[in-house]
This record gives structure tokens, C-alpha cells and sequence, in this order.
């Protein structure tokens, strides 16, 4: 994605609708966590403001992450509709190979997919900029054999980490 990076001070300085517009879209759908943020200003650096993110999504009601989590997309469920997606989502999927997986090993991985969600109830996240597509089934496999309320905070640390790499393109 083709951002042009911003100082911290000046992010620290930007009126509230800037802010938003700015950086609303770090998290998919989800304004609500940057929004939250404003009232913590000003910030250090941007190591400082993702801190202040993580506490925002750790520290929300149950609801509000259960709502940030549905949020995402079904990873390369339907590739077929990658056009639909965030911009940022399509960058990082189409970077980390799914389209290039082997056809076998892609219906493999939509029906773990389709597992996945069926037992936990929200789409599998993974932060596809730390891993490559090939990567993904064995996480997705070892993530299924988690407790609800275990893969809840993975899904929860998968998003901060996709926040971070989102955040890192747009802030000096």
C-alpha cells in the first residue's frame, strides 16, 4: 500500500476527523479502536500509539471484540472476491501467496477454513505479513485444538499484529 509516512508529532497534532480518516481503516471495519485512541494523545512514538491500540483491543468489552474480530475477512476463503476486500487486506493476501498455493493444498486450507469457523464461530486471523501462505494450514491445524476463549486473545494478537504492520506504513 502506497502511503506517504507521517512524523508522530504531526499525527499527535491532526484534528480529530484527520485522525480518523487517517488511521480509521487499521482495523477492518472497526473505526471505534482509533477513535478510542484520540483521547490518549499525544504519543511518544509509534510504538507508544500501538500500545495504546493493544490496550484498547485487550481492554474491550467482550462484544466490541467479538465485533472487531467478525470483522475480517475470511482468510483466502474466496480468493474469488479478493475485490471486495479492504485495500489492506488485498495488498497482504495477495503478498503472502494464497492465489499461488497448489489447488490441492488450497481446498485443503478452505476446509480447515470452514472448520475453523464452524467451531469457533468468527474467521481464522493470522497476520499474513509474519507468515506465508504455506505457513498457514499448519498454524490453522495447531490453532484448532485451542479452547474458545484461547483462540479469542490469538485472534486478538493476530489483529494487533496486523494493526502494526498497517500502522507502520503510514507512521515515521
Amino acid at each position: 500500500m502506497d502511503t506517504e509516512n507521517i512524523l508522530i508529532d504531526k499525527l499527535n497534532l491532526m484534528q480529530d476527523d484527520e485522525w480518523i480518516t487517517l488511521l480509521g481503516k487499521l482495523y477492518e471495519h472497526s473505526p471505534w479502536v482509533v477513535e478510542e485512541a484520540i483521547k490518549h494523545r499525544p504519543f511518544s512514538d509509534k510504538k507508544a500509539l500501538q500500545a495504546c491500540f493493544e490496550s484498547i483491543i485487550f481492554g474491550a468489552e467482550e462484544e466490541m471484540q467479538s465485533q472487531l474480530i467478525t470483522a475480517h475477512p475470511d482468510l483466502a476463503a474466496k480468493m474469488d472476491e479478493l475485490a471486495t476486500l479492504t485495500v489492506f487486506s488485498q495488498s497482504e493476501q495477495t503478498r503472502a501467496g494464497f492465489s499461488a498455493l497448489p489447488r490441492d493444498t488450497f481446498n485443503t486450507l478452505r476446509e480447515a477454513l470452514s472448520n475453523y469457523r464452524e467451531r469457533f464461530g468468527h474467521p481464522f486471523i493470522l497476520c499474513v505479513s509474519d507468515h506465508s501462505a504455506s505457513e498457514t494450514l499448519p498454524i490453522l491445524q495447531q490453532r484448532l485444538q485451542a479452547s474458545p476463549r484461547s483462540e479469542r486473545l490469538a485472534c486478538l494478537a493476530q489483529i494487533a499484529r496486523i494493526g502494526w504492520h498497517r500502522l507502520d506504513t503510514i507512521v515515521s
